[in-house]
C-alpha cells in the first residue's frame, strides 16, 4: 500500500510517503513560496520512495488550521493530483490529527508565538508550533509523529473502503476555527 501525506500548515511543506513498511519524508526549503514548497516536498517524497503518482493508493492532507495560503494550495494540489491519477483522497483537520496524538486536545502556535487555534479548553496536550523551527530537518523531526498519524488515518480510511472523492475535499480551517471561537 502506497499512501502520501501532505501538510503545508506551517513554515515548511511536509510530505511523507508510506510504501509497505517504509516511510519516506521530505520537507520543502524555506523561502520557496507556498506553491513551490508544496510541489517540491511531494516530488521529494515520491523520488525518495521511487513511487510515481499513479502508483499511490491514496493521499491524505491536513486541511488546517495553519498558514491559510499554503493550506489552500496543499488541498487544491492534493485534489488535482488525486483526481488526475484516479486516487482516493482524505482530508483531516489538524484538530482531528492532534486529538489522536493526545486526547486532551491540540493547540497551534503561529509565527508571532501566539496560540491561534486550540481545542481542549486550555488543556491541550499536543502543541503544534507551526513556525518555530527555522531548519526544515528540525521542523520535520518535530512533526514526524504528526505525519505518521496522517499516514495511519489514510490506511484506516482505505481499509474501511471510504470513498475519498477528490471533488469533495475542502479546507476546514474557518468552519472549525469559528466554531471554536463561539464556544
Amino acid at each position: 500500500m502506497n499512501i502520501l501525506a501532505l501538510d503545508a500548515a506551517g513554515r515548511f511543506s511536509l510530505a511523507a510517503l508510506k510504501r509497505g513498511d517504509e516511510t519516506f519524508c521530505a520537507a520543502s526549503v524555506y523561502g520557496q513560496g507556498a506553491v513551490r514548497a508544496v510541489y517540491s516536498s511531494v516530488d521529494q517524497a515520491l523520488d525518495l520512495a521511487g513511487v510515481r503518482p499513479g502508483e499511490l493508493d491514496a493521499i491524505v492532507v491536513n486541511t488546517g488550521p495553519g498558514s491559510w495560503t499554503a493550506t489552500r494550495i496543499a488541498v487544491t494540489y492534493t485534489a488535482g493530483l488525486a483526481f488526475g491519477a484516479g486516487l482516493r483522497v482524505y482530508g483531516y483537520s489538524g484538530f482531528d490529527i492532534g486529538k489522536r496524538l493526545d486526547p486532551r486536545g491540540v493547540s497551534f502556535i503561529d509565527q508571532l508565538r501566539k496560540t491561534v487555534a486550540e481545542e481542549g479548553a486550555g488543556e491541550a496536550g499536543f502543541v503544534v508550533d507551526l513556525f518555530g523551527a527555522e531548519d526544515n530537518a528540525v521542523y520535520l523531526a518535530d512533526r514526524r509523529a504528526w505525519m505518521d498519524e496522517m499516514l495511519k488515518l489514510g490506511a484506516e480510511a482505505l481499509a474501511a473502503d471510504a470513498p475519498g472523492d477528490p471533488l469533495e475535499l475542502r479546507t476546514t480551517y474557518f468552519q472549525e476555527f469559528l466554531a471554536g471561537a463561539r464556544n
